[in-house]
């Protein structure tokens, strides 16, 4: 990986923060000017701020597909205070890149530099039976496997959108969406026709069950095959069990190709993860099975799949794809805690493939400090190694790395 040098300063600042920084000052002073700020202004304002260095470098042979460079985020906004349930948001979004490389950002947030409309939208909330939400907004649904905001990136995902929640039976939450476009975060912009229901009913701890359905339509000709139909059913909860306490997830669904699409499938999802806690030391392990042709235009396909996105099914896989994976967490006790985890994966193809093509391993690894209740600092990697990739994708070695300081009001 280039740039070493860089990394080597990077370590040496976090080092210097964790042993060196006293911030009960510096939140006490951010405390103070907040509070201020209140009761001067009616309503909230927000500011979300971070300073992102990262690597990506893709053993392709082509230089224009790497990246090494420093790009700061800023999202500012404002909400109203509630007027008989009201509230409105407006919120804008800065993305600058600071030195680097002339591709200094993730091909996928490469959007480039300047500033957008993030989110403008008026919301109505009855606190007994619930809500609903018009205009720009971020929007997610469960574990954001095919409704997501993909927070991670620098220039975040929303929606042109009406969405609404029924939380007026106790433990049902049945909440329904109708998109009208995609802001990506490459910075396009998707018109779609898109509609969704999704129902979830906590029947105790040990599980709870979420059904649904979306039906999405893209308008345009570039996404006219990311139209699909998708069924699922989604469990989780958490149980005792040999004295230990266990967390589990599984979901299934069925996907079909759906109004404009060109294409012609039928595909199944399956996945599963069962983690638990030993002497301090989380242990998991899971997996994702995505059949041929299985797409999910509208997840954050980054929390999936490895770090290194060498393997994104925003358009499918012409073989579909196996993910297994295991991990670790553990919090190092240094100053208020860095939490860490190791992640390892290794990848096939659903349906066999072609001859040579046996997907391909990937070491993550991610470590989070909070220094207080605004800043956080965050490095993540992620190593993988082809090994004839999964058809239509995993074909080269792939590194990436990220250091960022987040600042959250």
């Amino acid at each position: 990986m280039k740039s070493s040098y860089k990394l080597t300063i990077l370590a040496a600042s976090l080092a210097v923060i964790l042993s060196g920084l006293n911030a009960d000052p510096v939140e006490s002073s951010l405390d103070s000017a907040f509070a201020r700020v209140k009761e001067t202004v009616p309503g909230k304002f927000s500011l979300n701020a971070r300073l992102r260095y990262e690597v990506f470098d893709l053993d392709n042979g082509n230089p224009d597909f790497d990246r090494d460079g420093t790009s700061l985020r800023i999202r500012y906004g404002y909400t109203t205070p509630d007027f008989n349930g009201f509230t409105a948001m407006v919120e804008g979004e800065t993305l600058t890149r600071v030195g680097g490389d002339h591709d200094d950002i993730h091909p996928l947030d490469d959007a480039g530099d300047g500033t957008d409309l993030n989110q403008l939208w008026v919301q109505y909330r009855d606190a007994d039976y619930g809500s609903f939400k018009v205009g720009r907004q971020i929007y997610f649904l469960d574990d954001h496997r095919f409704i997501g905001h993909v927070g991670w990136r620098q220039n975040i995902q929303t929606f042109d959108a009406a969405t609404a929640e029924y939380s007026g039976v106790d433990r049902l939450s049945v909440k329904s969406f109708y998109l009208g476009a995609q802001n990506a975060v490459n910075g396009t912009y998707n018109k779609l026709d898109a509609f969704g229901l999704n129902v979830h009913y906590g029947f105790d701890p040990a599980f709870n069950l979420t059904g649904f359905i979306y039906d999405i339509k893209g308008r345009e000709t570039t996404n006219r095959n990311a139209s699909n139909k998708t069924i699922g059913l989604r469990a989780t909860g958490k149980f005792d069990a040999f004295e230990l306490p266990f967390t589990y997830a599984a979901s299934l669904a069925n996907q079909t190709d759906s109004g404009p699409s060109n294409l012609d499938y039928n595909a199944r999802y399956l996945a599963g993860d069962l983690s638990t806690v030993v002497e301090g030391i989380t242990l998991g392990a899971g997996f994702e099975i995505l059949d041929p042709q299985f797409r999910t235009p509208l997840s954050t396909v980054h929390a999936f799949n490895g770090f290194a996105d060498a393997l994104l099914p925003i358009a499918g896989f012409t073989n579909g794809l196996k993910d297994y994976y295991v991990y670790a967490g553990y919090t190092i006790p240094v100053g208020n805690g860095i939490n860490t985890k190791v992640i390892y994966h290794w990848f096939d193809s659903e349906s066999g493939g072609t001859p040579g093509q046996n997907g391909g391993k990937e070491w993550n690894l991610l470590a989070t400090y909070k220094v207080n209740n605004y800043l956080s600092i965050v490095a993540k990697y992620g190593d993988y190694r082809e090994n004839g990739g999964v058809g239509n994708a995993g074909a080269f070695d792939k590194k990436m790395f990220t250091f960022e300081l987040n600042f959250a009001y």
